[in-house]
């Protein structure tokens, strides 16, 4: 009894496990630090950018291609891994989450670990990089990119930096933070209401001026006839006849 109670468990378990295949795939990013560093060092062996399918609204669909294309340009070998950053916060260099991946590759070079809206992350250089300024154009690169840039235009950003000469300055000295794209929503937002506001209050102004001018046009020729009657000279009240006048007129 007990024997076929715990196959019919072990059945709908299985049947449970089969029908929910998509939820299997999110398993990469919510495990831990360690093994999600093996899933995708993994990855990376394949290709040296790899980027989660599991944020398909907050990067574009060219994420991988304009990645490459802007790491490219520093002629190192370099790694980009984007990914949820949620939970591999680096509390030292020596557990951070790009030495991970080096650990498990085994290759110098360029490592980048960013979360796919691009704020935050981490960079770590292992071997020769030609003498490039990295840590100061990443830190740069934080400065001059919106909060919601995305992870291509951070790392577009960064390349720039690096290749420009002055990282340096422009990490000591940043330039002002671009708006982000919620903020000009919301300026877009209040700019239309003002323009509504003025509009509406054109709209008012215009009508009560056109009802007043009928009245406007009734109070100014009031004021001109009484004007008028005012410049007009008195005449002199005229003189009642009495009776004794009236006989003498008559006789």
């Amino acid at each position: 009894m007990w024997r076929g109670w715990s196959v019919l468990l072990a059945g709908l378990v299985g049947a449970v496990l089969l029908g929910r295949p998509a939820e299997a795939a999110p398993m990469l990013e919510r495990a831990k630090p360690e093994s999600r560093a093996d899933a995708i060092a993994a990855a990376l062996r394949r290709d040296p950018v790899y980027v989660t399918d599991h944020e398909p609204r907050a990067l574009p669909p060219d994420a991988a291609a304009r990645i490459k294309a802007s790491v490219a340009r520093l002629g190192v070998p370099t790694y980009v891994a984007v990914t949820p950053t949620s939970g591999l916060g680096p509390q030292n260099p020596s557990d951070s989450f790009a030495s991970l991946l080096r650990d498990r590759l085994r290759r110098d070079g360029v490592y980048i670990v960013v979360p796919p809206s691009g704020s935050g992350g981490e960079l770590r250089h292992f071997g020769g990089a030609r003498g490039l300024p990295l840590d100061d154009a990443w830190a740069a690169a934080g400065f001059e990119t919106p909060y919601d840039a995305g992870a291509p235009e951070v790392i577009a950003r960064f390349v720039d930096i690096a290749l420009s000469g002055h990282a340096g300055e422009r990490r000591d000295h940043p330039r002002p933070r671009p708006k982000s794209k919620i903020r000009k929503a919301l300026d877009a937002d209040d700019a239309a209401d003002r323009r509504a506001a003025r509009i509406e209050w054109g709209v008012f102004g215009g009508g009560a001026a056109l009802s007043g001018v009928p009245i406007l046009g009734l109070l100014a020729g009031r004021r001109v006839l009484s004007a008028r009657r005012a410049r007009q000279p008195r005449k002199p009240p005229k003189k009642k006849r009495t009776r004794k006048n009236t006989r003498k007129a008559r006789r």
